[in-house]
């Protein structure tokens, strides 16, 4: 098995368990369920920009909403009903981030105050305690992302309504791990099968390998061990950024 095969193997599944970590929240919501679906669906649509559709993977709900595998946004919002209570519906909100899920949560609670989801959306005031959002560069992020996926977390996390602190460390920490890790790993194979010059070619000058580790055999592997968390990233950073930004656009408030 080539080496960059087993790097593959060891980096994919990686990603995934930790991809599939999602935050929940639900919510009870008073009125008849399918005028709190329409009150759902145009509150979500309004705020994705119409990037939404309906499952039918509704986990014992009536409906569920998320988001096309192309859209800036990620989000799984159920919506049903208790048996033994009328005129009250459940609301089941999943995100990658218990900040995410936070916000989505008071994003919700904010429009169904409101007679109509449909109509232009702001808070009323601004209380003590409470900051505006300022609007996130994709430039900077991604940029960041560059030097480290740890930066650009950093960079997202900070004053944004899309992360916790309990997310900014987690992940943080987990980009700075798989730098270590995967990144140490592929160093140390790359450099252990490395053909070195013995001391007496160096002391006869003679030609041979550099030791420089980019330019060994498996230079490929180190290179790609750098470069799998920065594209992994990438996707995150383009999320974060636009659901800060869309949050934004919208003047909401919230208390980090």
């Amino acid at each position: 098995m080539s080496p960059y095969r087993r790097l593959l193997l060891i980096s994919i599944p990686f990603f995934l368990a930790f991809r599939s970590i999602l935050a929940s929240e639900v919510m009870e919501l008073e009125g008849n369920i399918e005028e709190n679906n329409m009150k759902i669906s145009a509150a979500l649509n309004r705020f994705a920009e119409g990037s939404v559709k309906f499952s039918k993977k509704t986990k014992g709900f009536k409906y569920h909403y998320t988001n096309p595998w192309y859209s800036k946004y990620s989000f799984d919002i159920y919506l049903g009903e208790f048996a033994k209570r009328d005129n009250v519906s459940i609301i089941r909100i999943e995100a990658p981030k218990y900040g995410m899920e936070k916000a989505f949560r008071n994003y919700f609670k904010e429009e169904l105050r409101k007679k109509d989801a449909t109509g232009i959306g702001s808070t009323a005031g601004f209380d003590e305690g409470v900051e505006k959002l300022e609007k996130k560069s994709h430039f900077v992020s991604q940029g960041l992302n560059v030097i480290s996926p740890a930066l650009s977390v950093f960079y997202n996390s900070r004053k944004s309504p899309v992360y916790t602190s309990g997310d900014m460390l987690t992940r943080a920490s987990f980009y700075i791990l798989t730098d270590f890790l995967i990144g140490g790993l592929a160093y140390y194979f790359a450099m252990n099968n490395n053909h070195k010059k013995s001391m007496m070619d160096n002391l006869l000058n003679k030609e041979g390998p550099s030791g420089n580790v980019f330019e060994s055999k498996y230079g490929g592997v180190v290179i790609a061990a750098i470069v799998v968390p920065r594209l992994y990233r990438m996707t995150g950073s383009l999320e974060d950024t636009a659901t800060h930004n869309r949050l934004f656009e919208l003047s909401y408030t919230f208390k980090y």
